[in-house]
């Protein structure tokens, strides 16, 4: 299939990523080019180029793209993007969109999920059932791809030093990192934090003044520096307090062996059971600082095995070139 994909166009897609959903559209356009699909990323000036994947950066923003849409020649334009206006257009393009719902029910994106109601509108996504819950009063058609994980580039890690934990993720008052730091410290563990400072001001006033000898930041890292320190962490903390739509760093973390204690909030039932974590009620920090030292209890090599049977990256990518072959003529 000749398929064209649209990124998010607020940051470029590369390394260090800005976030999960950026890291997601590499891995997406990746694994379509690997199954033998034509694949067109229109992406972010100074985004990475992708093995096989024919790279778009001169189109500057989203009606941009989609006035060329109009006229090029595609089987189906996947929109990973977090704008509106593509599932809006899709109406008048000529070939089927599909378009992947990465967050809650934002205004912004309403218009288009209202017209994805009509003849001609976009085959709508969404990566959890429990987003798709979030959705349910505004959708027509709709199915659930889980996000999947490269799981070459997460490799197994038998052994941790004990008494240590892994948080990373966006620096944001609904991550909770902050949380994240009292747990581990009212646990005895020691705790590595990285990721984008996305609220500075959040980040000055609550996170900073945490920090200390057993709970140090470590910064917007690669994920060659970011991957040893889920390797060698005896168990990984999963903060959200908000309903987080997915969770990639729930399965990235398992896929390295490493055990996940954290909130129910989200995703996040629906992605682990107790082979492999241990969930507590969001915001709890008392119990979540009780279920780190069970957690990382957990067999390493269950959890290595639970990720590759529920979340490899190839299970994504052919379920979405299924769907998409059952948009095509």
């Amino acid at each position: 299939m000749r398929l064209a994909l649209l990124a998010p166009l607020e940051h470029p897609l590369a390394e260090p990523y800005a976030g999960g959903l950026e890291k997601h559209t590499v891995q997406l356009a990746a694994g379509l080019a690997a199954a033998g699909h034509a694949v067109t990323l229109f992406a972010r000036a100074g985004s990475v180029v992708v093995p096989g994947v024919e790279l778009r950066t001169d189109l500057r923003g989203y009606r941009a793209v989609m006035d060329y849409l109009r006229t090029a020649s595609f089987d189906l334009l996947h929109n990973n993007s977090l704008s509106g206006w593509p599932t809006l257009m899709a109406l008048r393009l000529p070939y089927p969109t599909v378009t992947t719902l990465h967050t809650p029910p934002y205004r912004r994106l309403l218009p288009g999920v209202l017209a994805a109601r009509l003849p001609g509108g976009a085959q709508l996504v969404s990566i959890s059932a429990s987003l798709q819950r979030q959705w349910d009063p505004w959708l027509g058609r709709s199915v659930v791809i889980h996000n999947g994980v490269e799981m070459e580039r997460y490799s197994f890690s038998a052994t941790a030093v004990p008494e240590t934990a892994v948080w990373y993720g966006r620096f944001t008052p609904e991550k909770a990192p902050h949380l994240a730091i009292i747990a581990a410290r009212r646990a005895g563990y020691r705790l590595d934090l990285a990721g984008p400072v996305d609220d500075r001001s959040y980040y000055t006033q609550v996170v900073a003044p945490l920090l200390g000898e057993d709970a140090a930041y470590r910064g917007h890292l690669t994920h060659r520096q970011l991957l040893p320190l889920i390797q060698r962490a005896a168990v990984g903390l999963f903060t959200s307090v908000w309903e987080e739509p997915f969770g990639l760093v729930i399965p990235e973390m398992l896929a390295c062996g490493t055990p996940v204690a954290g909130f129910a909030s989200g995703a996040a039932p629906e992605l682990v059971d107790d082979r492999v974590s241990r969930l507590v009620p969001t915001g709890e920090v008392r119990q979540l600082a009780e279920a780190i030292p069970r957690a990382a209890a957990i067999d390493r090599s269950t959890c290595r095995t639970y990720a590759l049977e529920r979340f490899p990256l190839e299970r994504m990518i052919n379920a979405y070139a299924e769907l998409y072959r059952s948009l095509l003529p």
